[in-house]
């Protein structure tokens, strides 16, 4: 009666665990969307690491990404301009009142040079040029100056009003809306106006420029209404009749990736749910561990989700592809209660194959947790996720095996068989250990002999270009449009400084710079708003204008009283000047607000962005010899970013090989803590040895690949030797056909478990996706190493 009633306490308490753990889970997840709504990820940059330019440098260079990755260019192309053109009203017109854009523009601005020469009016004697101040210092140099003012005057066009020529007779105004126009276009595409649009004319076809930027709805890759898919859908139905449209930017291929990732994982879990659903019910012929199995999984799966979301409030579509790995980890529990549930003569209790495997799969879903709660401290947001994602999924497939499993009704006794078991043969070893010795040493020896022979191409080496292959349309998109537009930006410089205007002055010092290497082609917001130091310059140089003021004013027909009262208002005109929070127009406006980053962590940041292409080297030897700045190649940034995440996972394989170690040592001898300790070495060996004879790298992902196999692969060598303690104790009473069935339950469930998870991550390795392929490359090998080495 005691014994009853503490078993039904012991049971009523382990299910309240498991329902109090998914319950906390599922609350914690439902508040998490209601305040932070439901986010999934599939940016490709925010799968990479953060930048490594140090905490302000790395919130400067994020905004910056952040405006940049929200752009887009739509090209209506034809050979026939007018055609190109109808081709973009129209879908403009679809477009424009969209919320998934916070601005689209395809005409182009006529009141842009009305407003520019409102903006300069005031300040056109604290706005010329650098070329024009040197020009300006000369006496020459001003007299030609005037001369140029006067022909414009007298010539057939000018593109400011004429009306103020008593209080501007040098034409300033003109001069420096047409400095600012250059400016606007030299930074921009090599597209121009044509018939009130932006337009270029490329290998016979005419192309008319679209530009937008998405709103956070509309970037929200992972909904099936955002900005990309609503052009796709207003754009494709229009090609036709020789019409193409070209589609350029980040958001073209975060949707790409994005896209692809979901149908992956819906191969991938359906592949491994249909293999691991079948082997049930090819091994145990009851519906009892299929249905208990496929439910710990969905459960298991469904809890990672929702801890991951509750936690980071969003989840990457890259966590998503690996969680589905998830399938053949959490199934190994079920497999090895269920092979003992059906086939150990010696349990006829639900309670007692729990004690019998409890130990072993406490063990084995401990080391695994060490291994992925580590990620979780990683400072990497999809390492981070992976670990939470992981644990959580494995933490509640354990919890449902230890707590729910024993509620489940044993199989009558003569249905307690498995069929499949008279397949399975002993290993040979078992008989002869030293055969296994040797065999251990010879394959250890021919994994680093092909080290040795390839030490050359030993090397961790992160290449950026290699994680995301640019390749149908969205590649040929991606080139037509850069050969189209001539725009290409690759790096950016970030600039700093104590206050607004000594960043604007260490901007003009890099632009300056600049000029030197290349006539045109970068973005800098001291182009329309200079420092305070530049605008004094300004007006020292223009007065050297004023010893011709009088002829000037003479030249132009004007009375003596009018060059009067030029020059009464002069001191009063030469005072203005704009101060770093001047409004800009509108057309420069948007330009500087992407540029100009303001304060942050007591400095002031700004981004100086070439869009035309020259050697680095230059680039970089500007930043150091100009000092208060840095040259920062996006791409090489998160190799470097890479490259520490590397030693970082290697610090952690070595951490969680220690940990691990020193935990087992508590519950085995010497011994079999030496045997445990040989398996995750043999892994490493054999992952290195296929990756250098197929030619790979030793990266970041694939050594996050080690370091996830290392948790996985321990799991069946403890499995082994806790059967191997187990046997002699519990095979006495047992006739020798049970006895000999009973030494195979447990390899037979550790072959079953291999065959599981290898077939998940092995799904990954087919994953077009690098990355995926990598990481799943990697977890394969090292499984089949581990398995190989737990069976001899």
């Amino acid at each position: 009666m005691k014994e009853s009633l503490r078993r039904l306490i012991n049971t009523k308490f382990l299910v309240g665990t498991w329902i109090c753990f998914h319950a906390l889970i599922i609350t914690a997840f439902l508040a998490s969307i209601t305040v932070r709504g439901f986010n999934i990820d599939a940016n490709f940059f925010n799968m990479l690491p953060d930048s490594t330019l140090g905490a302000a440098m790395g919130k400067a260079d994020e905004k910056l990404s952040d405006n940049m990755e929200k752009s887009i260019f739509v090209l209506a192309g034809h050979e026939d301009f007018a055609k190109a053109r109808e081709a973009a009203e129209t879908a403009f017109n679809s477009l424009k009142d969209s919320d998934n854009f916070a601005s689209i523009s395809l005409y182009a601005e006529n009141s842009a040079i009305t407003e520019i020469e409102d903006f300069v009016a005031p300040y056109r004697w604290a706005l010329l040029s650098e070329e024009n101040i040197n020009l300006l210092s000369t006496e020459e140099g001003a007299a030609e100056f005037v001369q140029n003012s006067l022909a414009q005057v007298y010539g057939s066009f000018t593109l400011t009003s004429l009306s103020n020529l008593a209080e501007d007779p040098f034409l300033l105004d003109e001069t420096n809306t047409q400095n600012f126009l250059a400016s606007i276009q030299e930074a921009s595409t090599a597209l121009s106006a044509k018939d009130g649009v932006l337009a270029s004319q490329y290998d016979g076809k005419w192309y008319v420029m679209i530009r937008a930027t998405l709103s956070e709805k509309g970037a929200a890759v992972a909904s099936k209404t955002n900005g990309v898919a609503t052009i796709y859908r207003v754009c494709e139905p229009l090609e036709k009749d020789g019409l193409r449209f070209v589609y350029s930017g980040t958001p073209f291929h975060s949707h790409k990736s994005s896209t692809s990732a979901i149908s992956e994982i819906s191969i991938i879990s359906t592949i491994s749910l249909s293999v691991v659903v079948i082997m049930l019910l090819l091994v145990f012929n009851s519906v009892v561990p299929l249905f208990a199995s496929v439910m710990s999984v969905l459960i298991s799966m469904g809890a990672a989700f929702c801890a991951t979301m509750a936690i980071y409030g969003e989840i990457h579509v890259i966590t998503l592809v690996l969680g589905t790995s998830l399938i053949g980890s959490c199934i190994d529990y079920s497999l090895h209660y269920f092979v003992n549930w059906k086939g150990h003569p010696n349990l006829t209790k639900t309670s007692s194959i729990r004690s019998h495997l409890l130990k072993g799969l406490f063990l084995s879903m401990l080391s695994t947790e060490i291994c992925y709660i580590q990620l979780a401290f990683a400072p990497f947001g999809i390492l981070k996720q992976m670990g939470i994602f992981s644990s959580i999924g494995i933490l509640s497939s354990f919890l449902s095996v230890v707590c729910i499993y024993p509620l489940f009704p044993m199989p009558k006794n003569e249905k307690r068989v498995i069929k499949a078991l008279k397949f399975y043969k002993t290993s040979p070893f078992k008989k002869h250990p030293k055969a296994s010795i040797v065999f251990s040493a010879s394959m250890i020896a021919i994994f680093a002999v092909i080290i040795a022979l390839h030490y050359r191409d030993l090397k961790i080496e992160n290449d950026l270009y290699k994680l995301y292959t640019f390749e149908g349309r969205v590649k040929e998109d991606q080139d037509l449009c850069s050969a189209i537009t001539k725009y290409a930006p690759e790096g950016w410089f970030i600039i700093y400084g104590d206050t607004e205007e000594e960043l604007l002055q260490n901007e003009e010092k890099i632009c300056r710079e600049i000029d030197k290497i290349q006539n045109k082609g970068y973005l800098a917001t001291s182009r329309f708003r200079p420092s305070l130091e530049k605008q004094a310059r300004s007006k020292a140089a223009a007065k050297n204008l004023l010893p011709f003021a009088r002829e000037q004013f003479a030249m132009l027909g004007y009375e003596e009283s009018d060059y009067t009262a030029f020059l009464a208002n002069l001191e009063k005109a030469m005072s203005k000047e704009i101060s770093p929070k001047a409004e800009l127009p509108s057309s420069v406006k948007a330009i500087s607000d992407m540029l100009w980053l303001g304060e942050i962590d007591g400095k002031y940041y700004s981004i100086v962005l070439p869009v035309t292409l020259s050697p680095e080297e230059e680039y970089t030897r500007i930043a150091n010899e100009c000092g208060s700045a840095y040259y920062e190649n996006k791409w090489k940034d998160f190799g470097l970013g890479l490259d520490h995440l590397t030693r970082l996972i290697i610090m952690f394989f070595c951490i969680a090989y220690a940990v691990i170690l020193i935990v087992l040592k508590r519950f085995y001898t010497w011994k079999q803590t030496a045997k445990i300790a040989s398996l995750p070495i043999s892994c490493v060996l054999f992952i290195v040895s296929v990756f250098l004879l197929l030619g790979k790298s030793i990266e970041f992902f694939s050594l996050t690949g080690i370091i996830l196999v290392f948790g996985l692969g321990l799991d069946y060598i403890i499995y082994m030797i806790e059967n191997m303690k187990r046997e002699k104790a519990e095979n006495a009473g047992l006739d020798e056909e049970q006895e000999k069935t009973e030494s195979k339950l447990e390899p037979f469930a550790i072959a079953l478990s291999f065959l599981t998870t290898a077939i998940s991550f092995g799904a990954l390795a087919f994953s077009t996706f690098v990355p995926v392929h990598t990481i799943g490359l990697a977890i394969t090998l090292g499984l089949i190493a581990a398995f190989v080495c737990t069976m001899i």
